[in-house]
């Protein structure tokens, strides 16, 4: 009979080889894969601010904006700049990356539990050699799988998967909202600018008129139809003047600031917007109520919280489902090496089992609390956002009813009724019928006019589209 001590190197070899190629197998079968994720899926309501929601609330398509350099200028139309806000800002991109995040915990939720592997040979003599005589083991070679079936029998996996489902429906309420409160401050920036924009030409304007009555009076001055005093006081005013101008140019080039990076540009890029704050159709004002309604059927970020909630109930579900035990299946193979050991031949055998945790203590209590605590959470922060929903809307609704009003109770006339005043006293100073405080006022109340007539006009498209904007879809057109 062959003696033992020559047979235990094979075993040792052998039981190597197997648990290598086992072990090989399992981690060629367990490599991570790629994951692609699921295009994003068109948003319920339909107040998803995609691109081409906007795009068609504008009623036309831009052109598409060719790359420039560094020095050269970048002229925007409002259309263009809400497709390049959508494409470039970060705020967005780093919004949708989001839902990346919520699809790969729904594809985590949603994967089978590994099956467990465990090898050993046994038994090995460690002193002496197993003989017939002097008997000892057998030695053998276990190979045993196991698989947990808790996740299916409990529901465990299910639950996991409804609630990364809700998960990605939050993710994706969360980025319809980003993007309504981006594109609304893009809109609001462009007319911002806009606005800066007329009250600097009208501030360069009023420098240029009292530069041209500079020259008048100096002409006054030296035929001696005036004294020298209003030549100190026509430069007060052209001094107040170039201080409003300087004031203007900070004024835009804060509203460009505030655009550029609502654009995701970062370079110091020279830019500049093309538009017209003058109005078409005025569109008539709509009641509290009826905005109340679109606002409570369109706004995203309504949406997420009712979405929150589902997914906090979700949760609690997910979480009772982890206080069953855990339920782990086995089925092993042994081969015995008893020819030389005992003297009987080598017998192959198999085995199967089952464990369960016993769950007296940890029952998780604590997480079942927690996500009924979420769930009351979010029920109330809902109820807060509601809240803070009616002082908004009523906001808007009443400061764009005003701007309509205005508008509608403005006299296109009175525009212009100023500026032939000024001329014509202007005129007849220069003829020597008016004095200067004349000119001055009149100078003043074109500019106050002008001032007016900008405001109101920039405030009416801000107002528009801010309510639009509060109530998640264009409605007021």
């Amino acid at each position: 009979m062959t003696d033992l001590n020559n047979t235990t190197p094979r075993l040792i070899k052998v039981f190597l080889f197997g648990s290598c190629r086992v072990a090989w197998l399992l981690l060629c079968g367990c490599a991570s894969q790629a994951y692609a994720p699921t295009p994003l899926s068109v948003y319920r309501q339909d107040a998803h601010l995609s691109t081409a929601h906007f795009l068609e609330a504008a009623g036309t398509t831009p052109a598409p904006i060719k790359p420039k350099l560094a020095s050269e200028t970048q002229e925007f139309t409002l259309n263009q700049a809400v497709q390049t806000a959508l494409q470039a800002d970060p705020r967005i991109a780093a919004a949708f990356e989001g839902i990346n995040q919520a699809q790969a915990d729904l594809l985590t939720a949603g994967l089978l539990p590994n099956p467990q592997v465990s090898t050993d040979i046994q038994l090995m003599p460690l002193t002496r050699t197993f003989t017939v005589t002097r008997q000892g083991g057998p030695p053998q070679f276990d190979f045993n799988v196991a698989m947990p079936i808790d996740w299916f029998v409990f529901g465990k996996r299910a639950a996991a998967m409804v609630s990364g489902a809700k998960g990605v429906d939050v993710a994706e309420a969360d980025f319809a909202n980003t993007v309504r409160v981006r594109i609304a401050a893009t809109i609001s920036a462009f007319y911002d600018v806009l606005e800066m924009q007329a009250m600097l030409e009208l501030a360069q304007e009023n420098l240029d008129n009292l530069a041209k009555m500079e020259n008048i009076i100096r002409n006054r001055v030296a035929f001696g139809g005036v004294g020298t005093i209003e030549t100190d006081r026509i430069r007060l005013s052209i001094f107040s003047s170039r201080r409003d101008v300087h004031a203007r140019e900070l004024d835009l080039a804060a509203a460009r600031n505030r655009f550029r990076a609502l654009l995701g540009i970062a370079e110091a890029t020279p830019i500049k917007v093309k538009g017209s704050l003058e109005v078409g159709n005025l569109a008539k004002p709509i009641s509290i109520e009826s905005a109340l309604q679109w606002a409570a059927e369109n706004r995203p970020d309504l949406a997420s919280l009712r979405e929150q909630l589902a997914k906090a109930n979700a949760d609690i579900k997910w979480e009772e489902t982890k206080a069953y035990p855990a339920i782990t299946p086995s089925v092993g193979y042994t081969r015995q090496f008893q020819q030389q050991a005992i003297g009987y031949p080598d017998a192959d055998s198999w085995m199967a089992g089952v464990s369960v945790s016993v769950p007296l203590f940890d029952r998780n209590q604590g997480n079942i609390g927690k996500a009924k605590s979420v769930y009351n959470q979010t029920q109330l922060n809902l109820q807060a956002q509601l809240v803070d929903l009616r002082a908004e809307i009523d906001q808007a609704v009443q400061t764009f009813a005003s701007a309509y009003q205005f508008l509608t109770s403005d006299d296109p006339g009175q525009l212009e009724a100023a500026k032939n005043v000024r001329d014509k006293i202007t005129q007849a100073y220069e003829l020597g019928g008016k004095t200067l405080i004349e000119v001055l006022d009149a100078q003043r109340a074109y500019l106050e006019t002008y001032r007016v007539h900008i405001s109101g006009r920039s405030s009416y498209w801000h107002s528009l589209y801010q309510l639009n904007a509060a109530m998640g879809k264009e409605i007021v057109r």
